[in-house]
């Protein structure tokens, strides 16, 4: 339509026509590659491993809401996000894949089964600056936000984000949720703790403190809460894992520094299978290593390059109730898929 036609259009259907849905927007949708036989070990040994597929950085639209936002629509077009940075994944076990992006600010949301894409951002009262871990839980995303030391809660059914919690040292990281208590347990990095919290933000106890003996950290990093309601944390400086009671009394620890398979050099993401098998991410190493519950290495899968099955600087892990294990792939700018196998 001519610019002259649109002058002489009556304001109210010029109105209509601005705040049309943007139904010619072109959506770039995250999608499979082709299937590949990709599993570790590799034959004759029994494979374990199958890698599932992957969500690449892409460059995805989403409408912006309100009318102003429409008629930014439509003088400015969509507004744009891409994956830059991964760290934090999870999912609500269902259909929906939310992912942390230190890089570009915001909480990626993914729909598994009809592909659609949006984000959360934060606003003037409540920003959202570097959002590292997160975790969903009833109906909302509980966020660690590391540079503002707050934990923020986004309810998915109002779109809406508020603080939740002001970290009273400042530098909180890993974040996860028991079942069992009902307590959220959070990472303060530079205060070498984990705090625990209830669903109100209000602090129930911490445990730790810096140093190398047991249930002392050293930068304490990501969180994982098993089916049992053990706290599993990557005691990152001190390169091993330690394990507590839902109460924060320790119970074991794996791990030492080293550049064999079996020991760490820059441990990150961890998470605990349906077996009690531990899997962690190492940065450095650019693999995941899986350990059984008393800390022996069992398999270890991934190497360094940007092929399907390969990392560059992975970080955050999540394994879901289908056994699904999710690792962000950060300096390859992606989500890798992987799924465990029958044993």
């Amino acid at each position: 339509m001519c610019n002259f036609c649109i002058h002489k259009l009556p304001f109210f259907a010029l109105l209509g026509l601005l705040l049309l849905p943007a139904c010619a927007e072109k959506v770039q949708r995250p999608g499979n590659l082709a299937a590949t036989e990709l599993v570790w070990p590799v034959a004759p040994q029994e494979a374990k491993i199958e890698w599932v597929k992957e969500y690449k950085i892409l460059e995805e639209t989403a409408s912006r809401t309100g009318f102003w936002g429409k008629l930014g629509d439509f003088f400015l077009g969509p507004k744009t996000a891409q994956i830059t940075r991964p760290y934090g994944i999870c999912t609500d076990n269902e259909k929906q894949l939310f992912i942390a992006d230190t890089g570009s600010s915001l909480i990626h949301v993914f729909d598994m089964q009809t592909t659609r894409y949006r984000f959360i951002e934060g606003n003037e009262k409540v920003p959202l600056l570097t959002p590292i871990g997160l975790v969903y839980v009833d109906g909302s995303l509980y966020i660690t936000d590391s540079s503002q030391g707050a934990i923020l809660q986004y309810d998915l059914q109002k779109e809406s984000l508020r603080r939740l919690i002001s970290m009273k040292t400042g530098r909180p990281t890993g974040i996860a949720f028991s079942e069992h208590s009902r307590l959220l347990y959070v990472s303060d990095t530079v205060a070498h703790q984990v705090v625990a919290f209830d669903l109100a933000g209000i602090e129930q106890f911490r445990f730790g403190g810096r140093g190398t003996a047991d249930g002392q950290f050293n930068y304490p990093t990501d969180l994982w809460v098993d089916t049992e309601g053990k706290v599993y944390v990557t005691d990152a400086l001190n390169a091993r894992i330690q394990i507590f009671s839902a109460a924060g009394e320790f119970l074991s620890q794996f791990g030492q520094p080293g550049d064999t398979p079996g020991s760490f050099s820059k441990p990150k993401g961890i998470a605990v299978d349906q077996h009690g098998h531990i899997y962690v991410c190492d940065a450095l190493f650019d693999t995941v290593q899986i350990f059984d519950a008393a800390g022996q290495l069992l398999l270890n899968f991934g190497k360094n390059g940007s092929r399907p099955g390969e990392f560059w600087m992975p970080s955050g892990l999540f394994i879901d109730s289908q056994s699904y294990l999710y690792v962000a792939d950060t300096y390859n700018r992606r989500i890798q898929v992987f799924r465990e196998l029958n044993r």
